[in-house]
């Protein structure tokens, strides 16, 4: 068992109060920390101090806060227990926050107050644990639907399955009972799927637990879980070079801001509508433009999957988001510039043409033509991750927020620089 203490205090920091003396909780394990559990102050005297009786009966309602003080300690042990259940690490501060979160409506970054289910736990409860709390809650309505198929799946294969039951042989007796007569499902593109789907829950357990992630219990197969198109379709660097000399007359103001949003997406990795909903008030990260007024980072969170990117802009990307920011406007780019998705497309088809371009045009090329050229040139896999706005491993994610350095900047536009 986690071996913390938690006791009641009186007043721990000893703050100087006309109005009474206030009741803390005191989580000890290596350091102290303290939760004010907002109780009416009491006087000094007031105080025992003893278990179960820690205010004395000449407080008038000292019977209501033993009362609490009793239920928020069982709470705390509570929390104790089920990390304890789930060999989770649990720390002093985690203790407390989790407790915050959970118990007095706190809003931590990173905290839910909602513990995952463990290795011990069922693949189901995983499951429903991912689309409520998780990953997958982020996830569009659509991508949420497929994971409640896979809990169904999962639950009609094998109910009582747990997390710690996935392995080579596990994903090959589900891959056989989805191809079976026991369900609908008639075709291995299907099949492929779902079996996708459990190997990004498996992930998500394992990033949740450090888990070594063994992603070979997906390979092997018979069937392809990580198919791939025939053919990328991206903007190389003739066509790439023929968009930016593009020449446009007054009558074609909007295809060429459709070329520089194009261009802008080609240099960024982010899809059309990640990038009009990105705010002036948190677009850039002023941490950097604090060192240097030139250091243009665009950050925010992509819609598919609400992961945060963080994206050095080179001078190219630079000089497009300065030609249309309008510094009091709310969005970084103002409604005359921003256009749905489905117009944006259609402009792109017309500059298509004019560059001979063969292929469909539309603004998801700008991220594969990224995502070719930074591969090309052998960006480090973090870096782009951090950029593409993808999940980072359980040990990076630790300490992901400490990417976004200067030092991040200038080593991610040696690559991009153009």
């Amino acid at each position: 068992m986690i071996d913390i203490k938690i006791s009641a205090v009186l007043n721990p920091k000893a703050i100087p109060s006309s109005g009474g003396q206030g009741i803390y909780l005191c989580i000890n394990w290596k350091v102290r920390h303290y939760i004010n559990l907002k109780l009416e102050k009491i006087p000094k005297n007031a105080w025992s101090g003893k278990p179960t009786k820690w205010v004395n009966s000449q407080y008038q309602y000292a019977e209501f806060h033993n009362r609490v003080i009793a239920r928020e300690i069982h709470r705390l042990k509570g929390i104790i227990q089920d990390f304890y259940k789930r060999n989770e690490i649990l720390t002093a501060e985690k203790l407390k926050n989790v407790y915050l979160v959970k118990y007095q409506g706190k809003k931590l970054k990173g905290v839910n107050g909602v513990h995952a289910p463990g290795a011990s736990d069922k693949v189901s409860e995983f499951i429903d644990y991912s689309i409520n709390f998780g990953a997958t809650s982020k996830k569009v309505a659509g991508t949420k639907k497929v994971y409640v198929t896979l809990r169904k799946l999962i639950e009609s294969f094998k109910k009582t399955s747990v997390m710690a039951d996935i392995d080579e042989n596990y994903v090959l007796e589900f891959v056989d009972f989805m191809r079976s007569d026991q369900t609908e499902i008639n075709s291995d593109t299907t099949v492929a799927k779902y079996l996708d789907r459990l190997k990004v829950i498996y992930r998500e357990y394992c990033d949740q637990y450090t888990v070594p992630f063994r992603k070979r219990i997906f390979e092997g197969i018979d069937i392809d879980s990580n198919k791939r198109p025939d053919k990328i379709i991206y903007v190389n660097d003739e066509q790439y070079k023929k968009l930016l000399e593009l020449k446009f007359d007054r009558k074609e103001r909007r295809l060429e801001i459709t070329r520089d949003i194009f261009i802008l997406l080609c240099n960024t990795a982010l899809y059309y509508n990640d990038l009009i909903a990105i705010s002036n008030e948190k677009g850039f990260d002023r941490n950097l433009l604090k060192e240097n007024p030139n250091h243009l980072v665009l950050q925010g969170e992509r819609k598919k999957n609400g992961e945060e990117f963080w994206i050095p802009l080179n001078d190219t990307a630079k000089q497009i988001v300065k030609k249309y920011y309008v510094e009091d406007d709310e969005m970084i780019f103002p409604n005359s510039v921003a256009i749905s998705e489905q117009k944006f497309n259609q402009h792109l088809k017309v500059l298509a043409e004019r560059i001979g371009f063969t292929d469909v045009l539309s603004n998801k090329v700008g991220r594969k033509t990224f995502g070719t050229w930074t591969d090309r040139l052998g960006m480090d896999d973090n870096d782009i991750r951090m950029i593409f706005g993808h999940s980072p491993g359980s040990v990076l994610k630790k300490y992901y927020t400490e990417r976004r350095t200067v030092e991040s900047y200038n080593r991610i536009l040696s690559f991009i620089q153009r």
